[in-house]
């Protein structure tokens, strides 16, 4: 949008992104997320910001850095919004780590309720969000990419390494996403073991070893991590998307294979609902086996409306482009500057204010 931004990052990240400078911060490894980063806060932020002089500062699913950021805000009186993105109460849950779910939750709203804003991405987010006490909520979806990810790449040699050797008559069915607990990927053995459906699992994680040994004798294929152009035209030469993670405050993946041009099966819990219309774009399914592998049987068995579908959720996909969205951003941007301003003027006329008691 033309804006100059200047990214504090964990410093695994790249030193630069377009224009726009990273400056790394030491960060935290996640044990049972190996690919996961968590950086600490930091007293050299406020040098960076001195001589930035940011107008809004940005947070992007705050946990430990963000607090730097929302304090400096403050300090300098100017906006400070922040994403909720990831469902980290949620998180402890899965991995049994429940004691921590509760001050989490606590934790995450002390650092939202500092901000001027909160940007959550999806209705079901929102919602949650209200019960636990989170103030001045907004929805902020994701854009996405209907150029990059489109029907249009879909490619007869991607869609043999998708099988794997096994018939070429069997539906394509793929997950795309991180292997972890949280993911809920164990839904899936019911339909791995569906005659005429080849699951392919695209995407890697802590999870990976244990779910080969859980899924051996289906036919399942693990295929690891995908990127770039290798990414989009594995979605497009794919018959059927699966994600059947609950715990998803958007769920981007489901839209960038909508984009491509696959119906989308879905849990009927987290952001995904928001994403996905029951028999129209694809299926939203109750969280156990047998939903799943009944939703994939219809696709499977009849062709017209998966062909229906895979229409409909491409028309979805265009009709919500990044353009769009980042607008819809930069209009929370000026909101978030009046409360900003507002909260200065008051301030400021409290200083001057002389209590007289008659």
């Amino acid at each position: 949008m033309g804006r100059e931004v200047l990214v504090f990052a964990p410093d695994i990240a790249p030193t630069h992104i377009g224009p726009s400078k990273v400056v790394p911060m030491p960060s935290l490894g996640v044990r049972v997320a190996p690919e996961t980063r968590i950086a600490l806060p930091n007293l050299m932020i406020n040098q960076h910001l001195d001589e930035f002089q940011p107008d809004l500062i940005h947070l992007f699913s705050p946990a430990l850095l963000s607090v730097s950021g929302m304090l400096a805000g403050r300090r300098r009186h100017i906006p400070v919004i922040a994403n909720y993105q990831t469902d980290i109460p949620a998180y402890a849950n899965h991995y049994g780590l429940s004691l921590f779910s509760r001050p989490s939750r606590n934790w995450l709203r002390f650092i939202h309720n500092g901000c001027h804003l909160t940007l959550a991405p999806s209705t079901y987010t929102i919602n949650q969000l209200h019960k636990w006490g989170y103030k001045r909520l907004r929805r902020w979806g994701r854009g996405v990419n209907s150029n990059g990810f489109s029907p249009e790449h879909r490619r007869a040699e991607w869609r043999e390494k998708l099988l794997n050797g096994r018939d070429s008559s069997n539906l394509v069915v793929i997950y795309v996403g991180r292997l972890a607990n949280e993911k809920r990927i164990d839904l899936l053995l019911e339909v791995a073991r569906t005659p005429g459906i080849a699951l392919t699992i695209i995407g890697d994680g802590a999870l990976r070893s244990e779910l080969e040994a859980r899924f051996a004798g289906t036919g399942t294929y693990f295929m690891g991590y995908l990127f770039g152009d290798k990414l989009a035209q594995a979605y497009a030469s794919a018959d059927v998307f699966i994600f059947p993670s609950p715990s998803e405050t958007f769920g981007q993946v489901v839209q960038e294979a909508m984009a491509s041009g696959l119906p989308a099966v879905v849990v009927n819990q987290g952001g995904v609902v928001d994403l996905v219309e029951d028999g129209e774009t694809g299926y939203i399914c109750e969280p156990d086996e047998r939903s799943f592998a009944e939703a994939v049987q219809k696709l499977r068995d009849f062709p017209d409306i998966r062909v229906r579908m895979s229409y409909q959720a491409r028309c979805y996909a265009e009709a919500h482009p990044w353009s769009a969205i980042m607008a819809q951003l930069e209009g929370y941007y000026a909101e978030a500057l009046r409360i900003s301003q507002r909260a200065n003027r008051v301030q400021r006329a409290s200083r001057f204010t002389l209590p007289i008691k008659i």
